[in-house]
């Protein structure tokens, strides 16, 4: 903990004159980079460049298969083309630089850590966006690797990085994976029984459409799915009963997926997300002793989120726009003079008070934390309504 704290141990919102360091450059790509890092203009501006290049991309695979259009641009496109390989081999290397910043890699070390870094899903889908392309470079004049272009539309997957219901949505999928086993083997137990069903209500009479097995499942995923081509139908009134059956089964079937990762979502959300209430505001030290009127004021504009762990909530340096208020879990904080924790109770980013302020610590959740946050505009409001909130934030001694 640093020496001139006052406050109780892990109080980071002390007001100190020193000159903080800024953070290096590695720290502030990574800070842009990854995901769960601070919200700034920079990395809002390299999102929507990477984003726009990524659909751009998709755009011009597309318009290349038009011959008339591929053989009027063909110079734009093939240099479209090398200058999105080198944005790719660029973004994909600096994110292998900036990797070890991350707690996790860097306990395993540069080399092993970076390993497997590389080996995230993610970096995978990175790497096959402009790996092939390579290939047909220096390859391409002798062997037909045209095959590789597909390779190409994989960019479109790079798009996921960006968006947060990609990791809810895998979230969803492996937490509910065990009901949606059990849902797929249920269709596919149906899906067996209808075929057989139908093979023998219908084989007989109509063998070039139900003559065999194979042949009466697949009319048996195209009735369950409820998509019905018409290639095949029954003729005889106990084939119509077990398709007029199965049709109605299918569509319990299909739904049932669908209700287990709605519900998913639901749960996933609330998990992210909890409602402030008055009652737990007012226990918060910052707040303590204010009337009703003032937590009604602090309550309105007040946001709340629950971040992973190994989260980078601030980076020393960064402008400070938002003041956070932990209310359970902990978190590392580091500065020039060391690291130290904090906990329920305590305030990162007081610095938000001052309209050019900058983060003086970087902090790092260590466990899954529930925090308020509060907008640096709002705070600043708050803080000349209310001159107890600022004598506290600037405050070195315990609340």
């Amino acid at each position: 903990m640093p020496p001139d704290s006052g406050l109780r141990s892990g109080r980071i919102s002390r007001a100190r004159q020193d000159t903080v360091e800024p953070s290096s450059l590695r720290q502030r790509v990574y800070a842009v980079l990854e995901e769960g890092q601070l919200d700034s203009v920079a990395s809002r501006i390299v999102e929507a460049l990477l984003i726009t290049l990524i659909i751009a991309n998709v755009v011009a695979v597309t318009l290349e298969t038009v011959p008339s259009i591929y053989g009027k641009y063909h110079a734009f496109f093939s240099d479209f083309e090398r200058f999105t390989v080198i944005a790719y081999t660029l973004e994909y290397f600096v994110r292998l630089w900036c990797a070890i910043e991350d707690p996790r890699i860097a306990a395993r070390g540069p080399l092993r850590g970076r390993l497997a870094f590389a080996m995230r899903p993610f970096m995978v889908i990175d790497l096959l966006a402009f790996g092939p392309s390579y290939l047909n470079l220096f390859f391409g004049s002798v062997l037909d690797l045209r095959v590789l272009r597909i390779f190409r539309l994989l960019r479109l997957l790079k798009i996921a990085r960006y968006s947060q219901a990609m990791p809810a949505l895998l979230g969803v999928l492996y937490a509910e994976r065990r009901a949606l086993f059990g849902a797929f083997v249920l269709l596919l137990c149906v899906t067996c029984v209808s075929g057989e069903m139908m093979h023998l209500a219908e084989g007989a009479i109509q063998p070039q459409r139900f003559g065999t097995l194979p042949d009466s499942t697949y009319w048996a995923i195209t009735t369950l799915a409820t998509v019905g081509y018409g290639d095949a139908t029954p003729i005889t009134p106990l084939g119509k009963l077990i398709a007029g059956v199965t049709m109605v089964v299918g569509l319990a079937l299909f739904a049932l997926p669908v209700g287990i990762l709605a519900t998913g979502f639901v749960n996933d959300l609330h998990r992210r997300e909890f409602t402030i209430t008055w009652s737990m505001l007012k226990r918060q030290p910052l707040f303590a002793g204010f009337d009703v009127d003032a937590i009604a004021d602090f309550l309105d504009p007040m946001g709340a989120s629950i971040v992973r762990d190994h989260t980078r909530i601030a980076v020393a340096g960064q402008t400070a726009n938002i003041v956070y208020l932990i209310v359970s879990g902990r978190a590392r904080a580091e500065d020039e003079t060391g690291t130290w924790n904090i906990e329920a109770g305590d305030v990162i980013g007081a610095e938000a008070l001052h309209d050019a302020g900058i983060y003086r610590q970087t902090v790092t959740a260590r466990t899954e934390l529930r925090m308020m946050s509060l907008p640096g505009e709002d705070l600043r409001r708050l803080a000349r309504k209310y001159p107890l909130l600022r004598r506290r934030l600037e405050s070195n001694e315990p609340w």
